[in-house]
């Protein structure tokens, strides 16, 4: 192979490496340019241009990355945004979850107030009977004393 060969393999392997989204020495969040492809393949400024049909090769995997065609990597913005989106799906879900767990907390705390009251109430009248209790017995000793009959 000759020189203009191994320059035309290398602009061609360059090419593929950026649409696969794998460049090797330029950023992957760089336009797709005849430019670019020179500098992943590290040639020359305008050594592209000596090959009119891979200019118009880049050009038109240029158009087809614009129309969504084929399987191309997502520029790097894109990829960044669809994440941004899914944090902020994940962050919404577990805001909701936490709203619902909120919700169910605040509404056990007001069951658990419920149920405070009562037994207070309770233990309050336990208290009143166990006093009233209390005087009866006394009550009922006093009258069963008074009832005493002594024996001659």
């Amino acid at each position: 192979m000759g020189k203009s060969e191994n320059t035309l393999v290398a602009l061609e392997a360059a090419l593929d490496r950026i649409t696969n989204g794998k460049p090797k020495h330029i950023p992957k969040s760089r336009k797709l340019s005849v430019r670019a492809v020179e500098e992943e393949a590290k040639l020359g400024n305008g050594s592209g241009y000596y090959y009119p049909e891979f200019v118009e090769k880049v050009k038109q995997t240029k158009i087809d990355i614009a129309e969504g065609k084929g399987e191309y990597v997502q520029p790097e913005i894109q990829a960044v945004r669809s994440k941004l989106k899914e944090q902020k799906r994940i962050k919404s879900n577990f805001k909701d979850k936490y709203e619902a767990e909120r919700e169910k907390l605040a509404l056990f705390a007001a069951a658990q107030h419920h149920l405070n009251d009562k037994l207070v109430k309770a233990l309050a009248r336990i208290d009143e009977l166990e006093y009233e209790n209390a005087e009866l017995r006394e009550k009922l000793a006093k009258l069963k004393r008074s009832k005493v009959v002594s024996i001659k």
